[in-house]
């Protein structure tokens, strides 16, 4: 009896001192530098948000930096892949999106689930649009249809990544209007944006910031957003609804950790993302380009990712 009470008193005597020990370790974190991975190349949305952040992320992490790791392919599963050796320290954080968690359910992956990783927080949300080049025929998005409808198969439409959120977008985009494209994957929005420019596509289904900087010089046109309202920062390009095509396609940005990273250390992360998200600097770079700054915590991001996972898997099902 005498022996059972001293195991367990020692069991208590260690759990309370890794208690102390992990609580005194989220008091000081981060103490290094922390990386990000980003499963999309330089110039996509996921690469240009997360640099954002990363600009003002010292501010709030005790002087500390974040830097960008970019492992395009796939949708951002290869980044992913890669993800599921990182360090459960908090050190190691991850952009996680739609477009990703989408390429889960339109392909064979070992990405599994909302609980492969463990959320931090939302940080964005964005609407998806249609771009083409301003060179382009296409003054309007009844133009665009027109011209698909009378040669089906023929026009030639970007995405960042085959199965991916903004291919998924432009195949639910198809199957609500009845037409034909032939999509062409790109290995991130800012390659699609690029093939586009260069004439190799004739259309890219686009996520903000992609190509918005493009649209702003001049040098690409929106044809119509697909979000419940039009862009504050383009009110001339009408939304989808207004043209006839009564689909919304929203998208959404989230930071993960490996799933053993301690909560304590996810809280603080969160804390850390919590104030970036706030911070004037991000906020007006976020609405230059036409994304919204969505904050959610680990709590209720979480709980969104799983609703968000049974969405899509409903939703992969009927196409």
């Amino acid at each position: 009896m005498k022996k059972s009470l001293l195991v367990l008193l020692m069991a208590a005597v260690l759990m309370s001192g890794l208690f102390a020990q992990g609580a005194s370790e989220a008091a000081s974190f981060p103490s290094k530098t922390v990386e990000a991975t980003v499963g999309w190349s330089a110039g996509g949305g996921g690469d240009i948000v997360f640099r954002a952040l990363a600009d003002v992320f010292p501010k709030y992490a005790n002087g500390q930096t974040m830097i960008i790791k970019n492992v395009p392919g796939a949708s951002g599963i290869t980044g992913a892949v890669e993800f599921l050796d990182a360090s459960a320290d908090g050190y190691a954080v991850m952009h996680w999106n739609n477009a990703s968690m989408a390429k889960t359910h339109l392909s064979e992956t070992v990405i599994k689930g909302a609980d492969t990783f463990k959320t931090v927080c939302q940080v964005v949300s964005s609407y998806n649009y249609l771009v083409v080049r301003e060179d382009s025929k296409y003054q309007s998005l009844q133009d665009f249809l027109a011209d698909v409808k009378a040669n089906p198969g023929k026009i030639t439409c970007g995405n960042a990544g085959a199965n991916g959120g903004n291919h998924l977008a432009a195949l639910i985009f198809q199957k609500e209007t009845g037409i034909e494209l032939t999509h062409v994957p790109y290995s991130g929005g800012g390659p699609a944006i690029t093939g586009l420019l260069a004439g190799e596509v004739d259309c890219v289904m686009a996520n903000a910031p992609e190509g918005i900087a493009n649209v702003q010089n001049g040098q690409l046109r929106i044809l119509a957003v697909f979000s419940e309202n039009r862009y504050s920062a383009f009110p001339e390009v009408p939304t989808g609804k207004e043209c006839g095509v009564d689909c919304v396609l929203p998208q959404w940005r989230t930071v993960v950790v490996p799933q053993e990273t301690p909560d304590e250390i996810v809280e603080k992360l969160a804390d850390i993302f919590k104030q970036c998200c706030e911070d004037p600097q991000f906020v007006d770079a976020m609405t230059s380009l036409s994304v919204e700054v969505t904050y959610k915590d680990s709590k209720a991001a979480t709980a969104f990712m799983k609703s968000e996972d049974k969405r899509f898997a409903e939703l992969a099902a009927t196409l």
